[in-house]
């Protein structure tokens, strides 16, 4: 048995080799105590020693990671259902397969947590955006849903299919929107998520794992609306030229209290339990630390923190994230005071040309026009 760090870091291993298959299946039961999940695990040596991982996170939750055929993560799970069932429980179950269901350990983790608890956090009807430019985005969706295709550039994990999400849903919201996550081309499941966005929109996390034939017929497809996600600083020659810039968590620091009181909440109504709250030191470390660095990472975090609560409140001791020390802090604040400097000197430079200063940063045009408003930049002797 594991605590959960080292277990991910089990998992974290599995994703850097792409050699196996495997499945991370997340479990919460009744039964689920440290006698039960011990006494699983020596059961599970007979199966296959050194591939079963068990580990712990929250109450009466386990998450394993089995590595082989599904047919061995399916006699796992049978096993420990059936032994939970001697003691008149059930298991709520989420799994998610690497590679079909996602390339990193967030990105399943995620997968396998809404599926154990119901969530359907990709269809909430309204983004939980505070941050000006995010909300600026959100107001120009009508704008940008009218964009055949669409290249939504940043980190991963930072929202960008929930970005595409809410553009295409704005003329038709209950045309089929369908995400196609795989690492790896697979014809069989490309095909299938091809014929399901029929008349809706189709966004792919990973673009260039297509070929280029199937690559070139996705961005001109005409029985669907198309958009796809990649890191910034990737070539961009032959994509789309309509293109939207989502920055990072850490840049956007009023969206992090919302996110997370919104994913404790669902999570509440799941379990069918009196609405959380966040003590305000576990507030200030999610705010002020800025950590995690991502939206998929964040609701990850309030998840196990929400499952691991007892009470009404949510305490610091509980997210399983470290607090950033002061000197760690003050290294960003460092590179945000010489990013501010870079992008001035450029803007004089270039006489405030933005297009020109963009050029000379090696920066997209959209990323610079979006820092110079995250910095309060202004051409001088503009009105405020």
């Amino acid at each position: 048995m594991l605590e959960h760090t080292a277990w991910r870091n089990r998992v974290d291993e599995e994703v850097a080799v792409e050699a196996n298959a495997f499945t991370v299946m997340l479990g919460r039961s009744g039964a689920f105590d440290a006698a039960f999940l011990s006494e699983r695990a020596y059961e599970l040596g007979p199966l296959s020693a050194d591939r079963t991982i068990l580990g712990t996170f929250g109450k009466h939750s386990v998450e394993v990671l089995a590595v082989g055929n599904p047919a061995h993560a399916d006699a796992v799970r049978q096993l420990i259902s059936d032994r939970a069932a001697k003691q008149d429980e059930t298991v709520r179950w989420g799994m998610a397969s690497f590679p079909a269901h996602g390339a990193t350990t967030d990105e399943l983790w995620a997968t396998a947590a809404e599926q154990m608890l119901g969530l359907n956090i990709a269809e909430s009807k309204e983004p939980i955006w505070r941050d000006p430019y995010m909300t600026r985005l959100g107001a120009l969706a009508e704008r940008w849903a009218g964009r055949k295709a669409l290249l939504l550039l940043g980190s991963e994990g930072v929202g960008r299919e929930t970005v595409a999400r809410v553009i295409r849903r704005v003329r038709v919201a209950k045309a089929p929107f369908v995400s196609h996550s795989n690492p790896r081309f697979d014809r069989a499941q490309w095909t299938e998520d091809v014929a399901k966005a029929a008349g809706g929109a189709l966004h792919v996390r990973r673009p260039f794992m297509l070929p280029e034939q199937e690559l070139r017929a996705f961005w001109s497809a005409s029985s669907f609306q198309p958009s796809a996600g990649i890191d910034q600083g990737v070539e961009l020659s032959g994509l789309p030229p309509d293109r939207i810039v989502i920055p990072d968590l850490c840049d956007r620091p009023m969206d992090v209290l919302p996110i997370a009181e919104k994913t404790l909440h669902l999570v509440d109504a799941q379990l069918s339990r009196r609405r959380s709250m966040l003590r305000p030191e576990a507030r200030a470390l999610l705010q002020q630390a800025q950590t995690p660095e991502n939206v998929r990472t964040l609701r990850n975090v309030v998840i196990r923190a929400a499952l691991g609560k007892t009470g009404t409140e949510v305490t610091l001791e509980q997210f399983d994230v470290p607090d950033a020390t002061p000197i760690e802090l003050g290294m960003r604040a460092k590179v945000r005071q010489t990013e501010r400097r870079e992008i001035e000197a450029a803007l004089v430079g270039s006489g405030w040309n933005v297009t020109e200063a963009a050029r000379r940063m090696e920066l997209p045009r959209r990323t610079l026009v979006y820092k110079i408003r995250r910095y309060g930049l202004r051409r001088p002797g503009r009105a405020e």
